[in-house]
């Protein structure tokens, strides 16, 4: 029988590149599976969406990016057996470029902190250099490995990871988003208050109109009893917040401040400079 020889090469996703070959019989009349992967399809239509990837899939099976975007529904609909299922097959087929997605996305979206520790590992033991970062590209794997260690209650690995991941993206150019703030937040777990205080004026230095930053700053001066400047720190959060607050639609992330805490913590400061 002859065959069609078709060559996908997928362009930079998440730093990462795929290529596969696929052998398909001439007989049969298809279109490449890269078609349906840049075919536009409005994000409300999912049905046709979904028909397009299983038509990629159903032409290419190896070709795991299609299995990965036709997972995405799934996840965010809040369906993690499925999304599960279809995501498996994207890391069988290409490990190095879904380890970490697949492992974020347990963090994130299930707090399966086992399973994404798992997938982290794994990805570090076949990659080389720089793991990467989450579908958002505002955390590095590494940042997430360090943060499951953490809500695992192993502080010391947790410090370490997330310092590693600091000073890799550091010496790029480009510190995580969070980074400094998830440090310093762990700093505060270990009753290191000055090191906390140190990595919250860098992460205002990099992002200063970032409100989680400033409620935490005023737990470090309501620790040192400086309830003037906690206050301060208090309003310039809540100032900040209804502009500038993270508000994913489908996750808590890490260390996330709600404006309700921020009012609660006003109150109680409040309540102390009086006494």
């Amino acid at each position: 029988m002859n065959y069609n020889i078709l060559l996908i090469i997928l362009l930079p996703y998440l730093g990462i590149a795929q290529g596969i070959v696929c052998f398909i019989p001439r007989t049969v009349l298809v279109e490449k599976p890269v078609n349906y992967v840049n075919k536009p399809v409005a994000f409300t239509k999912a049905q046709g969406k979904h028909l397009s990837w299983d038509q990629a899939i159903a032409i290419c099976p190896e070709f795991a990016y299609s299995w990965s975007e036709n997972s995405v529904a799934y996840l965010k609909r809040g369906d993690y057996h499925k999304w599960r299922s279809l995501i498996d097959s994207a890391v069988k087929y290409d490990p190095i470029s879904w380890l970490g997605y697949r492992g974020a996305c347990s963090y994130e979206f299930i707090h399966d902190y086992d399973g994404a520790l798992t997938d982290f590992i794994q990805l570090e033991s076949i990659k080389k250099g720089h793991l990467g970062y989450n579908a958002n590209g505002d955390y590095p794997i590494r940042t997430l490995m360090g943060l499951c260690y953490r809500d695992k209650g192993d502080l010391s690995e947790a410090l370490k990871q997330i310092t590693q991941s600091i000073d890799e993206n550091f010496k790029n150019g480009a510190v995580g988003t969070y980074d400094y703030l998830h440090r310093a937040v762990t700093y505060m777990k270990l009753n290191q208050w000055n090191l906390a205080l140190e990595d919250l004026t860098l992460q205002i230095n990099n992002y200063p109109q970032f409100p989680d930053t400033y409620y935490y700053l005023s737990l470090v001066y309501n620790h040192n009893k400086e309830w003037s400047k906690a206050i301060e720190m208090l309003q310039k959060a809540k100032s900040l917040y209804p502009k500038n607050h993270r508000a994913d639609p489908y996750v808590i992330m890490p260390d996330q401040v709600f404006e309700s805490e921020i009012d609660e913590k006003i109150t109680e400061v409040q309540a102390k400079m009086v006494r």
